[in-house]
């Protein structure tokens, strides 16, 4: 079968496919949709080769070697399900895109900014719906004080949660397990105003956060909306702007502060932080954990001692 004239169907079909098995593929689908735009103006109806993928990266503005990496990484990975489509295709080598990851240093909302960020929300124009600034506001508080995924909250159902047991049910996502988190009253009391403005303006669909035709909140809007909303917000990490994914950032870094200053130990708080997260292990909260030095290092000199000695904790 020989490549169809357009890469784009193929990226829609890709990126289908892949989100049914739990991948997000944010970053993964704007780098794609730009390859296929680029593939077809450059080379119309041929097969991905390896050239015309480096040419691609090498393009960009940037010259971050992490971030070309990523960027060949997900051609990579969308050229092998070409190949299966058209024998044709040339999957660029692993080595091209092997350079050591480094963890860009994210930004750290702190209470002011939040406020900040909630009233611009609360100004946000109805666009076809009264309910938009609302929901806006409801999605930010909830990720500020919950540390849930961006993702997992676009996942959530009407039934999810429970206002009389003061808690909501995390679908599992992202190859995690399905979690119970406790909620603060003051959360219980806003979810709860947002669900009765719901109900009132007749939002429909069974999406907790939908829009105005019941459906789940789209990735483009949803990114628009945010950069508008954050656009006073100056940055405090190594990116050029906030991003969704730091209030997670910031909320476990704010508990691993409190834990800290509490001088007791913590041990065991870290590992139910992790479960609390949906991690498997505590490895994957390590890049979620405090970028202040000093927490970080006071956290983990404190685990390190509970390992060799449970007793501690």
């Amino acid at each position: 079968m020989n490549t169809p004239s357009s890469l784009a169907p193929l990226v829609d079909r890709y990126l289908g496919l892949r989100r049914k098995l739990g991948y997000d593929l944010r970053s993964d689908e704007d780098a794609l949709r730009s390859f296929a735009r680029f593939a077809d103006r450059e080379a119309s109806s041929q097969p991905i080769t390896t050239a015309l993928a480096l040419r691609w990266v090498t393009q960009s503005k940037s010259t971050e070697r992490s971030y070309l990496a990523h960027r060949l990484r997900a051609i990579r990975s969308f050229a092998q399900f070409c190949a299966a489509i058209d024998p044709r295709t040339q999957v660029p080598p692993k080595a091209l895109s092997a350079v050591r990851w480094q963890r860009r240093q994210p930004h750290l909302y702190d209470a002011r900014q939040v406020r900040q960020i909630m009233r611009c929300a609360r100004r946000l124009p109805p666009e076809g719906s009264p309910l938009r600034p609302h929901l806006y506001m409801a999605l930010i508080g909830l990720l500020s004080c919950t540390g849930l995924r961006l993702g997992e909250a676009l996942r959530l159902q009407l039934t999810d949660f429970a206002p009389r047991e003061r808690t909501l049910r995390v679908p599992a996502y992202k190859f995690g397990c399905e979690r119970v988190l406790p909620l603060h009253p003051s959360t219980v009391r806003a979810l709860g105003r947002y669900l009765r403005l719901r109900r009132r303006w007749g939002a429909g669909g069974t999406h907790f956060f939908a829009d105005a035709d019941g459906q789940a909140l789209k990735p483009v809007k949803l990114r628009e909306t945010f950069q508008a909303i954050t656009r006073s917000i100056v940055p405090n990490g190594a990116r050029a702007r906030p991003r969704w994914h730091d209030f997670r950032h910031s909320f476990t870094s704010r508990i691993i502060a409190y834990w800290n200053k509490r001088d007791e130990p913590v041990a065991h708080h870290l590992l139910l932080l992790a479960r609390y997260l949906g991690h498997k292990s505590f490895q994957e909260t390590w890049w979620y954990v405090s970028p202040a030095r000093s927490d970080l290092e006071a956290a983990a000199t404190r685990f390190q001692a509970y390992q060799h000695n449970p007793n501690l904790g």
